[in-house]
């Protein structure tokens, strides 16, 4: 993952990793989130998306967005 502030324009999936099952968390909601989460939103207390046909593994969008969270709790207690 890029420092905050670098332009990082690989797609949200390369760029995380995230792969498609055969079903799986829906990719426009979870691209959607992202973006707002790498954007500076303030993170979601509870996280949920649709699960379709060929969306986005679950365990791999659950990490992804456990680690931007954590990353986004140690900027707000940050001076």
């Amino acid at each position: 993952m890029s420092a905050p502030g670098d332009e990082d324009d690989r797609p949200l999936y390369e760029r995380f990793g995230l792969r498609i099952a055969r079903r799986g968390y829906d990719r426009d909601q979870v691209e959607a989130y992202l973006t707002r989460l790498l954007g500076g939103a303030p993170p979601d207390r509870t996280v949920a998306f649709e699960l379709v046909r060929r969306g986005y593994e679950r365990g791999g969008v659950d990490e992804v967005i456990t680690r931007l969270h954590r990353e986004a709790s140690g900027r707000r207690g940050q001076p």
